[in-house]
C-alpha cells in the first residue's frame, strides 16, 4: 500500500512537471501568440494580431500588435508599437489570467462607422486537447501606459479630426471599464482651432465614455475646462459642458465685423458627435474689452457716438445668453454698454444669410443733444440717466440695416418744419449727409 501511494505520488508529480513543461512551451511558442491574439482582439470587437514574442522570465516584448475592426466596433484600424508586458502567472491558480502591465511606445487608432463586412465562417475545431485549454477563457489587463498616443476619426459627413501626441496610463477598474488618464497632445476636429490638451482624466467602457475633467488651452491663450458623456455603443450621442476664459472673439465672429476682445462662458453641446453640426450648443457668454466697429452695425449710432466726442467707442463690456443649432445663433438677455455713455439690450437671431433682431437703446443727453428733435421723437423713454428707444436690425452679418436712420430723419424734419420752416429742406439734406460721413 505505501508503495502503490508512492508510486501515485510520483505519477502526479511527473504529470504535474510534464504539463508544466509543456504549459512553458506552449506559452513561448505561435499557438499562445494566436491564443492571445484572438483573445485581445476579441475584446476590441476586431481581428488582430501580435508580431512574435520574445520571453525574459514572465516578460514579454513584441514589435507591435495590428487590427482591423469588424462592424461591431466603432474601431478601423489599431496599430501598437514595440509592446512590453509581464504576466502574473501566480493568477492562474485562481482561474484567471492576468497581465499586471503594459507599455507601448505608440499607438494609432483610428475610429468612426464601421464597414460592413461579411462574418468569417466559423473554423472547425477538431476534437483533441490543447493547452490553450489549461488557460482561462478571459484575459484581464490591469494597467497599461502609452508613451505616443495618436487617434484619428472621421464623421458619416466627412469632417476629420485627430488627438495626437498625448500620454496615456489606463487603470482596469471592473470588467470592460478603465479610469484613463492623459497629458499633453493636440486635439482638433474639421477647422476648429488646435487645442493644447494640459491633461484630461476619465472613464472608459463599452457603452461610454467620461469625462470627468479636461484642461486645454486655444490659441491666443484662451483656457477651456471640459466634462461630459458620451455614449458609444451605438451612436456617438454626447453632452459635454465646456468653461472657457480669454478667448479671441476674432476667432468666433465674421471678419467684417472687426470685433475684438476677450470672451468667457459657460457652454452645454447636446448631440450626436457623428453629426456635430447638428448638435445643440446653449449656455451664456461674456465679452470683455470688446472693440466694436460701430459702423459696421448700424452707422447712425457710430455718427452719434463721434458727434457726442466719442470717437473710439470701446464697449466696456458685452454679455448674453445663447442658443446654437444648424449654423444659426439665437441670443437673449443681450447687455452691452460703454461707460455711461451707451447701452444695448435685447434679443435676436443670427444666421449665415440674415441678422434679425429687437434692440433697446440708451444713449446718453450729451449724444442725443447733436439732433434736434431726437429725445422728443424717437428716444422718448428715460430711464437710469439714458434716453431709450427701440431698434429694428435686419439684413445679413455683412451687410445689416437699422430702422434708427429714418426715424431720426422724420423726428428732426418734424422739429426743423416747425421751428424753422423754410430752412427745414436745407436742414434735413445737412443732417443726411452728416450722418453717413
Amino acid at each position: 500500500m505505501k508503495r502503490l501511494l508512492i508510486l501515485f505520488g510520483a505519477i502526479l508529480i511527473l504529470l504535474v512537471f510534464s504539463t508544466w513543461i509543456g504549459l512553458h512551451f506552449f506559452v513561448q511558442g505561435d499557438s499562445f501568440r494566436d491564443w492571445l491574439s484572438k483573445k485581445v482582439s476579441r475584446s476590441l470587437h476586431a481581428d488582430g494580431r501580435f508580431e512574435p514574442l520574445n520571453w525574459e522570465g514572465s516578460n514579454f516584448r513584441s514589435g507591435g500588435f495590428s487590427a482591423t475592426g469588424n462592424p461591431k466596433s466603432k474601431l478601423r484600424s489599431l496599430k501598437v508599437t514595440n509592446i512590453s508586458a509581464h504576466i502574473e502567472w501566480r493568477q492562474l491558480l485562481k482561474g484567471q489570467f492576468v497581465i499586471d502591465h503594459v507599455n507601448a511606445e505608440k499607438i494609432e487608432a483610428v475610429v468612426g462607422k464601421g464597414v460592413s463586412q461579411s462574418s468569417p465562417e466559423t473554423t472547425h475545431r477538431p476534437p483533441g486537447f490543447k493547452f490553450s485549454d489549461l488557460l482561462p477563457s478571459q484575459v484581464r489587463v490591469d494597467h497599461f501606459f502609452v508613451a505616443d498616443a495618436n487617434l484619428r476619426w472621421q464623421t458619416t459627413l466627412g469632417d476629420s479630426g485627430q488627438f495626437a501626441g498625448a500620454k496615456i496610463s489606463a487603470t482596469q477598474r471592473q470588467p470592460d471599464q478603465w479610469d484613463v488618464e492623459a497629458v499633453g497632445g493636440k486635439a482638433q476636429h474639421a477647422g476648429y482651432p488646435v487645442m493644447e490638451v494640459q491633461s484630461a482624466h476619465g472613464t472608459v467602457s463599452r457603452e461610454s465614455i467620461v469625462i470627468q475633467h479636461a484642461q486645454a488651452t486655444l490659441p491666443g491663450g484662451a483656457s477651456i475646462q471640459l466634462a461630459g458623456n458620451i455614449d458609444v455603443a451605438k451612436q456617438l450621442n454626447a453632452t459635454l459642458t465646456a468653461n472657457f476664459t480669454d478667448l479671441d472673439t476674432n476667432a468666433v465672429f465674421p471678419v467684417a465685423w472687426r470685433f475684438g476682445g476677450k470672451m468667457s462662458g459657460h457652454l452645454v453641446y447636446k448631440g450626436d458627435l457623428d453629426r456635430f453640426e447638428h448638435g445643440e450648443v446653449t449656455g451664456s457668454v461674456k465679452i470683455s474689452g470688446a472693440a466694436i466697429d460701430l459702423a459696421n452695425v448700424f452707422g447712425t449710432l457710430h455718427q452719434l457716438a463721434k458727434f457726442g466726442g466719442l470717437n473710439d467707442v470701446q464697449l466696456d463690456s458685452v454679455a448674453t445668453d445663447i442658443r446654437y443649432q444648424e449654423r444659426n445663433v439665437q441670443f437673449s438677455n443681450f447687455h452691452a454698454n460703454h461707460q455711461d455713455q451707451i447701452r444695448v439690450e435685447g434679443t435676436g437671431s443670427i444666421g449665415p444669410q440674415h441678422i434679425d433682431a429687437n434692440l433697446l437703446l440708451g444713449l446718453s443727453p450729451k449724444i442725443l443733444g447733436w439732433i434736434p428733435g431726437a429725445e422728443e421723437g424717437v428716444f422718448t423713454d428715460q430711464k437710469d440717466g439714458l434716453r431709450w428707444t427701440s431698434v429694428r436690425i435686419s439684413g445679413t452679418p455683412e451687410e445689416p440695416k437699422e430702422d434708427l436712420t429714418k426715424r431720426l430723419v422724420s423726428a428732426f424734419r418734424d422739429k426743423m418744419t416747425n421751428e424753422f420752416k423754410g430752412q427745414a429742406k436745407d436742414a434735413i439734406k445737412s443732417l443726411l449727409d452728416m450722418l453717413h460721413r
